[in-house]
């Protein structure tokens, strides 16, 4: 082989080593189609420029799906009022008529117990109070005979008050559900206030609030939902964190005691201190900013059924907030403040009067 042949035969081989070279480096120069590199799909997919949106996109529209309980989405509910359906007018109070009545919550018919005063409508309408009832095992709540002496000491001074049957309680539509682990008592307490500032008696703009216990912590829940309640009193609340509820004062709590009851969502969810970033969407204390009325909290100190320390921590979360809050303590007193209920009402009567 002469040396011409050779230099033919090295020039053939180098133009063919430059071929190769440009050809594996030219993305154009093969088409995948549909059987293509899994990992450039894959990185397709997951590319939020992609079109389609892919699987980040669908990640978070997962991540903004807040939990129907979560207090942002509660804040951005419709909450209709209308009419109250008059079910039954019973016998006068002292010096207050009483009805029974219906609303709407959720397409449920809603009961409870209406009082309206005797005394001279002022101008502009009565203030209104609504008066949401603490646990009592739904069959055995009665519209009239639950709590009568507590809504009749805020009736007889003048105010027009409201004590909605929650939802499975006495004839109320709906089934009973959790005042902690649930939205459904609060949206009916949402529907009832704006059924009551819409009554033609009712002055709008002086929307006061009672709850004792589960009322309490449903108080809480509306506090930080709701703007047009201009004073809350809470007896007894069990208005603590989730995390003091369960994890701190839990074996204080009979009816949140995890050991002897199966709660559904701390299996799903895990405690608050494990996934804090699930149940600071749902629990108040994380959105007291949003307060915009005074709260004043009453709480016996020997509550064996929920523990004083529950008010004593949100006293000191509403501070720290710079909200309007004042606690009174009653020594030895119960659940029901029962050796003080005159001079409690007292406090929260003048309480109204001053806020409404």
């Amino acid at each position: 082989m002469n040396n011409k042949t050779k230099l033919f035969i090295l020039a053939g081989l180098l133009i063919g080593v430059f071929s190769a070279l440009i050809l594996f480096h030219n993305p154009k120069a093969e088409d995948p189609g549909e059987n293509g590199d899994p990992e450039s799909r894959e990185l397709s997919q997951v590319n939020p420029e992609a079109g389609g949106g892919g699987l980040v996109s669908d990640r978070k529209k997962e991540k903004e799906t807040l939990p129907e309980m979560a207090i942002e989405k509660l804040r951005k509910g419709e909450y209709s009022g209308g009419e109250f359906a008059v079910k039954e007018e019973l016998e006068n109070g002292s010096n207050y008529k009483r009805y029974v009545v219906s609303y709407q919550s959720e397409g449920l018919e809603i009961k409870g117990l209406l009082t309206i005063p005797l005394a001279s409508e002022p101008e502009g309408g009565y203030p209104g109070i609504v008066f949401v009832h603490g646990y009592i095992p739904p069959k055995q709540y009665s519209t009239v005979d639950s709590y009568p002496t507590y809504q009749a000491s805020l009736a007889r001074q003048g105010f027009v008050t409201f004590k909605p049957d929650l939802r499975g309680h006495g004839d109320s539509e709906g089934e009973p559900s959790s005042a902690h682990f649930s939205e459904d008592y609060l949206v009916d307490t949402l529907h009832a206030i704006a059924y009551l500032k819409n009554h033609e008696q009712v002055d709008p703009d002086r929307i006061g609030y009672w709850g004792h216990s589960n009322g309490g912590e449903i108080g809480l829940r509306t506090a930080v939902v709701n703007e047009d309640v201009k004073a809350f009193s809470l007896w007894a609340g069990v208005v603590g964190s989730f995390e003091d509820m369960l994890e701190t004062y839990n074996q204080d709590i009979s009816f949140l005691d995890l050991e002897e009851r199966d709660i559904s969502l701390v299996e799903e969810k895990g405690l608050p201190s494990e996934n804090p970033e699930f149940w600071s969407q749902i629990d108040p204390h994380y959105h007291l900013e949003n307060i915009t009325a005074p709260i004043e909290l009453h709480h016996g100190s020997a509550d064996s059924s929920v523990p004083i320390e529950l008010s004593e921590s949100l006293k000191e979360a509403l501070e720290n907030a710079g909200k309007e809050v004042k606690l009174y303590k009653y020594s030895g007193d119960d659940h029901n403040i029962s050796q003080n209920s005159n001079q409690a009402f007292e406090r929260t009567i003048q309480f109204y009067e001053e806020n409404l």
